[in-house]
């Protein structure tokens, strides 16, 4: 089914009465995208497109697992399976209702490797909450940090699983991780803090969203984004930010610090082991050159 079609029953409050399934291209390979009512219908129109051309970058020059905190409603699988089919990939999702959705996904497109854990990591195990901020209920700005948003109203609370990873590892078997992608609204912290075992041992390249601070009087968000850069120099990585144009990938720029800053636009990070960096901006060098000549 086309998008246009899609269109045409949202704009006549149809959508949320169907359930129908679309197809789409990403990175020239055809998609079969479920829409259960109205939760898929935005993948219909896949959001951060320049993502593609940064796995087209990393997973070349990894080897490994491809392991997804923060799943969502499937974006960043479907960006994977674009650029690989084959990637064993590795999804953790809290949401009980993206986790329904992403099985629906995998199904119809028929995908391998596909493992999927309806749960939150973090450095206990425990029932923990996720707030949410908006409608939805996928919504992508969900956290499970308390007070993440100061000053917007928290709509609703679900409580939702969360493990360390000894917990996981007593019931899933991890082989060598490639890349790790990391979409948590806040709590990227816990995450990295608790993977810090996997990661000086396979030294995965890291994938990561880390919201701005904005101002300098904003202290939990400040204090927690120097910890996560002092974990980058602990381990010997270096950070690259992502440059974007018009959604599309341009560059990555290799920075000492993230800083203060209010630019939504500026806060996505590819962080790379020394011992890959090379291989990187080589490999970046190589796409952008490529993507000028067409």
């Amino acid at each position: 089914m086309g998008r246009l079609l899609f269109r045409i029953l949202n704009k006549l409050n149809l959508l949320n009465k169907l359930n129908l399934v679309g197809r789409i291209k990403l990175n020239n390979k055809p998609f079969d995208i479920p829409v259960l009512g109205e939760i898929g219908f935005s993948n219909m129109w896949m959001s951060e497109p320049w993502m593609v051309k940064l796995l087209d970058i990393v997973v070349p020059i990894s080897a490994g697992s491809f392991l997804d905190v923060g799943v969502n409603i499937g974006q960043t699988l479907l960006k994977v399976k674009s650029v690989s089919s084959e990637i064993d990939y590795i999804g953790f999702e809290p949401n009980p209702t993206c986790v329904f959705y992403v099985k629906e996904l995998v199904k119809v497109n028929k995908f391998d490797n596909v493992t999927l854990i309806p749960a939150g990591i973090s450095t206990e195990t425990e029932l923990g909450k996720l707030f949410f901020y908006g409608s939805s209920t996928i919504d992508s700005s969900a956290s499970i940090i308390q007070n993440f948003r100061p000053g917007e109203k928290v709509t609703k609370t679900e409580f939702i699983p969360i493990f360390n990873m000894a917990a996981v590892k007593q019931n899933l078997s991890i082989n060598k991780i490639g890349i790790i992608k990391i979409d948590v609204e806040g709590c990227e912290l816990e995450v990295l803090s608790e993977l810090e075992n996997d990661i000086m041992a396979n030294q995965p390249i890291i994938l990561l969203e880390i919201l701005p601070v904005y101002k300098a009087e904003n202290l939990v968000r400040l204090e927690r984004q120097q910890e996560i850069e002092q974990l980058f120099v602990k381990w010997g990585y270096v950070n690259f930010r992502i440059i974007k144009q018009n959604e599309e990938f341009k560059n990555a720029t290799e920075i000492n610090e993230i800083g203060i800053h209010g630019t939504i636009n500026n806060c996505e990070y590819v962080v790379i082991p020394k011992s890959l960096k090379n291989d990187f901006v080589n490999s970046c060098l190589h796409k952008i050159k490529g993507t000028d000549e067409d």
